[in-house]
């Protein structure tokens, strides 16, 4: 990492934030909705299966169990199509909301890292601090696979090792911006108009910090823009920087 401290990471996020809420708004605006379709699709499938009454409380959270792990698979590939739509802000490049699905094309192992950091982390929070770290350590690995590809797990493996280095820093920004955001749900959610864009380029402007090798020249973005953003060049291979939406 640059020498950046969190109070610069926040600087710059709040800046972005002000600059313009879209895209990312809007891209968290229709991921909302497609988990809440998918929410409601699924308890109504569980209730079905299970012969549950989704109007009694127990049988509802009953139901929720199972609906989790669909939402937990479902989020994967939004979550990451969404950090690097914060990510190509922080580098001063191009961004529609378009870009946010096309991490579906590697949904697999999106859901595979999710899944994984998600049961580590739950061990983890036996003893409450290993929790917290290890979702910290891991919170780029999603962002991270984008663009370096090959196994899920290492690639978990290689961005845990670039972020436990620079934890001092990773630790508390999320710490932070958990809760703010959950303060900012409280008054009928309204606050996450402004929090979830803070949020996305907060841990673009943080990934830019951890792999700044990933920023494309100027010169390399123009081009790119040129070649038009309706067809992402997402190539496979192992190559820094080959997605690209």
């Amino acid at each position: 990492m640059q020498n950046t401290d969190l109070v610069s990471i926040l600087k710059e996020s709040w800046q972005l934030t002000r600059q313009g809420l879209q895209p990312i708004l809007g891209a968290c605006l229709i991921a909302f909705a497609v988990l809440a379709v998918i929410t409601m699709a699924g308890l109504n499938l569980v209730a079905s299966f299970w012969d549950l009454d989704l109007s009694d409380p127990d049988a509802l959270m009953d139901a929720m169990g199972p609906v989790q792990l669909f939402l937990l698979a479902a989020m994967a590939p939004f979550e990451a199509g969404l950090a690097y739509l914060g990510w190509r802000r922080a580098t001063g490049q191009h961004g529609n909301i378009n870009m946010m699905f096309n991490a579906w094309a590697l949904a697999a192992p999106l859901v595979l890292i999710a899944l994984v950091s998600s049961v580590l982390a739950n061990l983890g929070m036996l003893l409450i601090f290993p929790g917290i770290y290890l979702m910290a350590v891991l919170s780029q690995a999603n962002l991270y696979y984008l663009f370096y590809r090959g196994s899920p797990m290492k690639a978990m493996f290689e961005s845990a090792k670039v972020v436990h280095r620079h934890i001092l820093v990773v630790l508390p920004f999320y710490l932070f911006m958990v809760v703010l955001i959950a303060f900012s749900a409280l008054p009928m959610g309204v606050g996450l108009v402004l929090t979830l864009p803070f949020y996305f380029y907060g841990k673009g402007v943080l990934f830019r910090e951890l792999f700044p090798e990933l920023t494309p020249k100027p010169e390399q973005d123009t081009d790119a823009d040129d070649k038009g953003s309706e067809q992402p060049p997402m190539s496979g291979g192992n190559q820094p920087g080959s997605f690209e939406a």
